[in-house]
C-alpha cells in the first residue's frame, strides 16, 4: 500500500511539474545571441526526466553542458547500427566541436578524418541522408514556424519542450550544413571519377544531360553500366556511386531539358526514345563493354519500362524497376480518378534545371489551395486559377481523362510487351503508392509475354522503403525480423552479378513470385500469383445491423443498404480513412461510410493477394467514385489496414473509354486490382469492409451529372447523391491456409 501511495505521489509531482508555465518573451528571430539565451535558459527551466536519451542529449547541448552531451550521445551511437546513424554522427562531431575554442574548424578536421575512414558505402548514405535529402531548411522553417506562432508570455512545458527540440536541429544543422557539404563532397572526387558534363544529342535534335562515374584505379577497364533515368536531376549520383563502388560504371541519364540540355522539360513523355538512344549511346563508349543494366524507383522505374516500348536494345540485358509509376495508371490517375498530389510535383520537376524544392516544400500553398478548392466548390480545372499560377501539365492531364493515346504512347501497350525477353525483377510493397503501376507493368508483361523471365519481390514496405531497405517500423507496424533486407545495396548488385557476371541468383528469390508474409517472420516463393492463395473469403453486404456494424454474410440476400451524399456540405468530407497510416489503430470513423463486419475467423488464415469485388447497387446519378477499404479487427480490438481500393464506376469495365450509369438502375461494377498484401489473420478476427464515396479535399469530386468531371462544381450539386447497394454485393479475400500445407 506505501509503495501504490509513493507512486502516486511521484506521478503527481511530475504531472505537476509538467503542467507548470514557463515565462516566454519572444525575441527577434534575427538576433541570434539572444535566441541563444533564451534557448538556453529555456532549456534549464524544462523537465527533462521523462524524455528518451536522444532528446534528453539535446537538452544538454543547448543548455552547454557539452561534456554530459558527449558521454549520452556515445552511448547512443554504440547502440545503433552503423548504417542508421548519419544524423547521430553529425550530433557527435557538433558536440566534441563545441569543447575547442574554433568550432568551425574543430568540426571540419574531425568531420574530415571520419568521412575519409568511412567505406564507400557509408559516405554514399552519407550524401543520401545529408546531401540529397538535406533536412536543414526543413529543421529552420520549422523551428522559425513554431516560434512566431507562440503568442502567449507563458508556455506549457509540453510547448517548450517541443521549442527547445526544433531549436537544436536547427542550430545544429545550420552551423554544420556548409562544412559537411564541402567534405563529403572533397571525398567523392578522392574514390570516383566524375563526368557530370556530358550532352548528348537526340535523333529529333532535343539534348539529354549525362553523368558518368567511374572507381578510381581501374577506369580502363572495360564494364558493364548501370544506368538510372530520371527526372530528378542531382540527386542520383549516389546511386551511380554506388554502382561504381560495386565494380561497375554508374550512368546517370535526365529527362530533355533538365541539368544541362536545353530542351524544354516534358516530363514522361520522351523517355520512351531518348532512354534506349542513351543505351546505344553507352554502349559505343571505349570504357562500355555492351553490357547495360537499368535500376532505379518511382519515375527511374517507369523509365525502364518505357525504354523497351518500341524495342529492346541489344545491349540491355536486365532491368530492376522498383515501385514503378504507370503513366495514366496509377499516375497522375488513380484508375481514372485524378488526385490533386501531382499538381505541385509538376512545379517541383520544371521550374529549373534541378529541382525546385522551395516550391515542392511550401506546404502551406499547398494545403490552402486544397482547401480552398474544397470549400468554394469550384471545379477541379480552376485549381492553378486558384493557385494564381498556370499549370502546364495540369491542364494536359485533365485533357486526358481516359487511358488514351497520350498515356499509351509513353510504355509498352499490350503485344509491345510480348517481344521483352530480359530478366525483370520487380520490387515493391504492400504499402508503396505506386504498387499499382508496378504490378501492371508485371502482370501485363505475363499476359502477352510467353513465360517470361520476370521475378517478383514484395514486402511490407512503402514507396522509399521498397526501394532502399525497411525501417524497424512502417507506420507504427513493426515488421518482422525477416522483413529486414537491403534492398538497395545488396540484392539489386546480387541480381546485377548473376545477370551480368553469372554469379549465384540472390537468396531471396527462390521462385518468380516471393513475398514476405507479415507476423509470420517467414518469406513464401510461389511460381505465379495465382499459386499465392488455396482458397477464398468471400463476404456479402447485408443490411443487418448491430450498432454500428452492418453485417458481412456467407451468402447472397435480398438487403438494400441506402447511403446519401450531400455534395453541397463542406464542412465535412467522405472517405478520409482511406490512405493507409498509421496501420494499428484503436478505433476507425463509424461515421465515415458503410461499415460491414463479419463473424469472427475459426482458424488462422493467411491474405495472400489482391481482394476483388463485386458491387451491384442502384444510383440516381449517372457516375460515382466509390472505395473499398478492408480492415482485420483483431480480437484485441485493433484495426489493421490491409488493403484498399478507389475507382470510378463509368470505367470500372473499360479504363479506355467511359461508359456511364443508367439512373435509378441496378448496376455492377467489378474490381480486382486493389493493393497486393500478405498477412496472417489470426483465428478470432474479424473483416471489417468500409464501403464509401469518395468527397474530401484530396481528388477530383465526381457530382455524377455526366459530364466532364473537371468542369462539374457545387452547382452540379443541388440533388444529394443516393445509392443503394444490394445483398448480391460481394468483397473476396484471396487466401491461403496454411494448415493444408506447411509455410516455406
Amino acid at each position: 500500500m506505501k509503495k501504490l501511495v509513493l507512486i502516486l505521489f511521484l506521478f503527481a509531482i511530475s504531472v505537476t511539474s509538467f503542467a507548470q508555465e514557463l515565462p516566454f518573451k519572444k525575441v527577434k528571430l534575427s538576433d541570434s545571441v539572444a535566441l541563444e539565451n533564451q534557448m538556453q535558459q529555456l532549456a534549464r527551466q524544462c523537465d527533462i526526466q521523462n524524455l528518451s536519451a536522444i532528446d534528453q542529449f539535446k537538452f544538454q547541448v543547448i543548455r552547454g553542458e557539452y561534456k554530459n552531451a558527449l558521454t549520452s550521445i556515445k552511448k547512443r551511437i554504440a547502440e545503433t547500427p552503423r548504417d542508421q546513424r548519419q544524423y547521430l554522427d553529425v550530433y557527435v562531431h557538433y558536440v566534441e566541436a563545441k569543447l575547442y575554442k574554433n568550432f568551425k574548424d574543430a568540426f571540419k578536421n574531425s568531420y574530415r578524418k571520419y568521412v575519409k575512414n568511412s567505406d564507400d558505402i557509408q559516405v554514399i548514405n552519407l550524401n543520401k541522408f545529408l546531401i540529397v535529402r538535406d533536412p536543414t531548411d526543413y529543421y529552420v522553417s520549422n523551428f522559425n514556424t513554431t516560434y512566431t506562432s507562440i503568442e502567449s508570455e507563458k508556455i506549457s512545458q509540453a510547448t517548450a519542450i517541443d521549442v527547445v527540440k526544433k531549436y537544436f536541429l536547427k542550430t545544429v544543422f545550420s552551423e554544420t550544413r556548409a562544412i559537411y557539404f564541402s567534405e563529403i563532397k572533397q571525398d567523392h572526387k578522392r574514390r570516383y571519377v566524375i563526368n557530370d558534363s556530358i550532352v548528348i544529342p537526340m535523333k529529333d535534335g532535343a539534348e539529354v544531360s549525362i553523368v558518368v562515374v567511374q572507381q578510381k584505379g581501374n577506369s580502363t577497364t572495360k564494364k558493364s553500366a548501370i544506368l538510372v533515368s530520371s527526372i530528378y536531376a542531382g540527386t542520383n549520383e549516389a546511386a551511380a556511386m554506388l554502382s561504381a563502388s560495386k565494380g561497375y560504371i554508374g550512368v546517370i541519364t535526365n529527362t530533355r531539358g533538365k541539368r544541362l540540355s536545353h530542351s524544354d522539360i516534358k516530363p514522361l513523355e520522351y523517355e520512351h526514345t531518348d532512354v534506349y538512344e542513351v543505351i546505344d549511346w553507352i554502349s559505343k563508349q571505349s570504357w562500355s563493354n555492351q553490357k547495360v543494366a537499368m535500376f532505379g524507383g518511382s519515375y527511374n522505374g517507369f523509365t525502364q519500362w518505357a525504354s523497351m516500348k518500341h524495342k529492346v536494345h541489344p545491349a540491355l540485358k536486365t532491368i530492376v524497376p522498383m515501385v514503378a509509376i504507370a503513366p495514366g495508371i496509377d499516375y497522375p490517375m488513380e484508375n481514372n480518378i485524378l488526385h490533386n498530389y501531382s499538381y505541385s510535383w509538376n512545379f517541383y520537376v520544371t521550374n529549373n534545371k534541378f529541382l525546385d524544392f522551395e516550391a515542392s516544400n511550401d506546404f502551406k500553398r499547398w494545403n490552402t489551395l486544397k482547401n480552398t478548392w474544397y470549400k468554394t466548390g469550384v471545379a477541379f480545372n480552376k485549381l492553378d486559377s486558384l493557385d494564381g499560377q498556370t499549370n502546364t501539365l495540369w491542364n494536359t492531364y485533365m485533357q486526358h481523362t481516359s487511358y488514351d493515346e497520350y498515356w499509351k504512347n509513353m510504355i509498352p501497350y499490350k503485344q509491345e510487351f510480348a517481344k521483352i525477353d530480359i530478366p525483370v525483377l520487380t520490387i515493391t510493397g504492400y504499402y508503396d503508392d505506386s504498387q499499382r503501376g508496378a504490378m501492371y507493368y508485371y502482370n501485363q508483361h505475363h499476359e502477352y509475354a510467353k513465360n517470361p523471365n520476370h521475378y517478383l519481390l514484395v514486402g511490407p514496405y512503402d514507396h522509399w522503403t521498397a526501394q532502399t531497405k525497411p525501417e524497424e517500423s512502417l507506420r507504427n507496424y513493426k515488421l518482422d525480423k525477416a522483413a529486414l533486407i537491403n534492398i538497395e545495396e545488396n540484392v539489386i548488385y546480387q541480381w546485377f552479378d548473376y545477370i551480368l557476371n553469372g554469379k549465384a541468383k540472390p537468396s531471396i528469390l527462390k521462385d518468380k513470385v516471393n513475398f514476405q508474409v507479415m507476423d509470420t517472420n517467414t518469406w513464401m516463393h510461389k511460381p505465379s500469383l495465382s499459386a499465392m492463395t488455396n482458397d477464398t473469403l468471400q463476404f456479402y453486404l447485408s443490411a443487418d445491423k448491430t450498432n454500428d456494424f452492418y453485417a458481412l454474410k456467407p451468402k447472397a440476400n435480398n438487403s438494400e443498404i441506402q447511403m446519401s451524399i450531400d455534395f453541397k456540405d463542406r464542412k465535412s468530407m467522405t472517405n478520409t480513412d482511406y490512405y493507409p497510416w498509421p496501420l494499428k489503430k484503436e478505433n476507425i470513423n463509424l461515421k465515415d461510410g458503410l461499415i460491414f463486419k463479419s463473424e469472427p475467423l475459426k482458424e488462422d488464415v493467411i491474405i495472400n493477394g489482391s481482394f476483388f469485388g463485386n458491387l451491384e447497387f442502384s444510383i440516381n446519378k449517372k457516375d460515382v467514385d466509390y472505395s473499398v477499404i478492408v480492415y482485420e479487427l483483431t480480437p484485441e480490438g485493433n484495426y489493421f489496414h490491409l488493403s484498399y481500393y478507389i475507382g470510378r464506376g463509368s470505367y470500372a469495365k473499360d479504363r479506355e473509354q467511359r461508359n456511364l450509369l443508367m439512373p435509378n438502375q441496378k448496376t455492377r461494377v467489378s474490381f480486382d486490382n486493389s493493393k497486393l498484401i500478405s498477412k496472417k489473420l489470426e483465428k478470432g478476427s474479424r473483416i471489417v469492409v468500409v464501403v464509401n464515396v469518395n468527397k474530401n479535399n484530396n481528388a477530383q469530386i465526381n457530382y455524377g451529372t455526366g459530364k466532364d468531371v473537371n468542369k462539374e462544381s457545387i452547382k452540379d450539386a443541388e440533388v444529394p447523391l443516393d445509392i443503394t447497394f444490394t445483398g448480391q454485393s460481394s468483397i473476396s479475400l484471396p487466401i491461403y491456409k496454411y494448415s493444408q500445407t506447411k509455410l516455406d
